[in-house]
């Protein structure tokens, strides 16, 4: 039953991907049919039509095919790493500050409510089981953790969708990532996160958003 479901979506993606040479082809054919045989002119067009068909999925759409397949399955493991370390930083932050939210429906003043109950300098349960010292070096490391993961995807962005590779690239240079590099270089005194709240939102949008492609790609595998 898995093989059979397998070889009727490559058949599918096949249909969506080549369905103008694949009407020409029936063009060609019912022509042909029509009064083509009498003709050796349409007769030899025909044929160089199928044979120009028969190469380019052999020698083109094939190996494109498997070389696609490939990426993917080298792309899944590094994009469900970038999606769960994106979210953890959220689930981290509600752990420890004890607020309660609705997971399945954020709202942008969760974000802000949770993060403003973060003191960075405070001690809590979570952060010793995560094995940091401050929640100041828990982000770092998470921002180090993704962006490094973030471009071994990009390595492979000339055979990954473009919208897909655009969001990659706005969590990679996101305001978020930015204010992280400042703190890293130039630390203050702050009370609490909540002045993070809301760039960190957008990555956590945008994460949600790539699990769409995570499904899509982990089909494809």
């Amino acid at each position: 039953m898995k093989f059979f479901k397998r070889i009727v979506r490559e058949i599918t993606f096949f249909l969506r991907r080549a369905w103008f040479l694949i009407a020409l082809l029936g063009v060609a054919f019912l022509v042909y049919m029509a009064d083509g045989h009498r003709s050796e002119v349409v007769l030899w067009i025909t044929l160089s039509y199928i044979s120009s068909f028969v190469f380019y999925t052999l020698t083109i759409y094939l190996p494109e095919r498997v070389s696609s397949k490939n990426i993917h399955r080298v792309v899944v493991p590094y994009l469900q790493s970038v999606i769960s370390d994106t979210k953890n930083i959220f689930y981290s932050f509600l752990a420890a500050s004890k607020q309660y939210c609705d997971i399945e429906n954020l709202k942008e003043e969760d974000f802000l409510e949770i993060f403003k109950n973060i003191n960075p300098t405070d001690r809590s349960t979570r952060l010793d089981y995560l094995g940091f010292g401050n929640w100041f070096e828990y982000l770092e490391h998470q921002k180090k953790r993704i962006r490094r993961t973030m471009d071994k995807i990009l390595t492979y962005e000339r055979y990954l969708d473009s919208d897909f590779i655009l969001i990659l690239e706005k969590n990679h240079n996101s305001t978020f990532f930015e204010i992280l590099d400042f703190i890293e270089h130039k630390p203050m005194p702050y009370r609490d996160f909540a002045f993070l709240a809301d760039s960190y939102r957008h990555c956590y949008e945008r994460a949600t958003k790539l699990e769409q492609y995570l499904l899509k790609y982990s089909a494809d595998v």
